[in-house]
This record gives C-alpha cells, structure tokens and sequence, in this order.
C-alpha cells in the first residue's frame, strides 16, 4: 500500500512549548478578596443621594371584590353584553330615542341658518350634561348650535342616558367597547352624536323587518369606530 506522506500530521516541535509555573492560588485569593474589600469600603463607594421626598405606600384590598364568584362575573358580562349591544339594551335604545329630536332640531337649525347643513360640525356631551357643538365652525355658529342643542331636553335627556349606560357596562364588558379607556373625563373627544346617529340610520327594508328607526348594526360598527379613532385601547 502506498501512503501519501503529504497528508501526515507534522511532528510536534517541543523545542517552541514553554510551560508556566503554577500559580499560588491562596496568595491570588488574598489579593483579589484586599482589592474587593477597598473598592467596597473605601474607594468606589457611591456618594450618599439626597432625598427628595417620602410617600409612604399604601396598599388595600378594597379594590377587588373577592367575594364574588365566577358565576357573579359571567352573569354581569351577560348583562353589560345585552345592554350594549342588542337593539333591547339601553345603550341602542337611547341612540333610538335620539333620532326624533335630532331630526327636529337639524329641521330647525337648517331653516334658521341653511349654511350649516354643508358645514363640518357634531355633537359632544361635557362633563356636566351640557351639548357642546364641535367641528370646523365659526364662533357664532358654534354659540347658536349650542343654544339650539340645549334648548332640546329630550336630546340632553338621551344623549346623557347614553353616556352613563355605556360608562356603566363597559367596565364588565372587556371584549368589545371595553377595550378601550373611556371614561366621564375623556368621554367629551370620544364620541360624535351626529356621526353616531347619521351613520346609523334605517333604510327601509330594515324599518320594516325590525321597526326601528336605527340599524343596530351600523351603530355596533359607528361605536366601534369612534373608539378606535378617539380612544386608547388597554
């Protein structure tokens, strides 16, 4: 058999290895424990801070309920889920309740200033009750929506209905309108009623199958795009 001598390892040339001597490894410890000691203790240590100022932390358990059951909170979704969503619940009912006097008062208000009917503007409810008129509008017109808006009761009677029933059963409710923050103090940038109510409106076919003046559909899908727009999602 011939052997291809060119594919053999080379020789280890020994003359080229150089051994350390062992190191002493107590003498080694001693001196890094020394250096350890003096970063700690005397070079290194961090300048005491200043206090700003206390709060003591205060922690209660009153913020969940644990004495309800699971079947307590599958109960409350149900609610909150028929309350804000079927066309039976209160939240639909009172965009329901709404359209009349809507009509009415944009009836009125086109009569007495016919430009606004081309004009940008909507419908917001303030923390207090009151109507505010909102969009690209003058300040005059803005003071004479407004008027015209609180002048209707049955539409500040509704529109605040709605405000306090979707507060009320969104916070049960975490699948839908509940995800998002929505709250009495952000609720003015949330949600525009003449949006709301423009978009949601029944054509006839609906009208006649289900006898309401709002599709509680369109509404679901108007809602759900507000929020998405106006409102920030957990």
């Amino acid at each position: 058999m011939k052997v291809n001598s060119g594919s053999l390892p080379q020789p280890l040339n020994i003359q080229n290895v150089t051994l350390e001597s062992p190191i002493n490894g107590k003498a080694l410890l001693e001196t890094e424990l020394k250096k350890l000691a003096d970063d700690v203790y005397h070079e290194s240590a961090p300048p005491e801070l200043n206090q700003t100022y206390t709060k003591p932390l205060t922690m209660t358990s009153s913020q969940i309920d644990i004495t309800k059951t699971v079947d307590d909170y599958m109960h409350e979704l149900a609610v909150a889920t028929g309350e804000l969503y079927l066309p039976g619940g209160s939240v639909p009912k009172a965009v329901e309740k709404m359209l009349s006097p809507y009509d009415s008062l944009l009836s009125d208000i086109n009569r007495q200033n016919p430009s606004l009917a081309y004009k940008n503007w909507g419908i917001a409810i303030n923390q207090s009750g009151a109507l505010e008129a909102t969009g690209t509008i003058t300040g005059f017109e803005k003071e004479f929506l407004e008027e015209k808006l609180n002048d209707s009761k049955e539409l500040v009677s509704t529109i605040s209905d709605f405000k306090s029933n979707f507060l009320k059963y969104i916070v049960p409710e975490n699948r839908g309108y509940g995800r998002y923050d929505v709250t009495a103090d952000n609720f003015l940038g949330v949600f525009d009623f003449r949006e709301m109510l423009e978009s949601s409106r029944s054509n006839d076919d609906f009208k006649k199958t289900w006898e309401y003046e709002t599709n509680w559909l369109k509404l679901n899908d108007n809602i759900l795009s507000q929020l998405k727009r106006n409102a920030t999602s957990y």
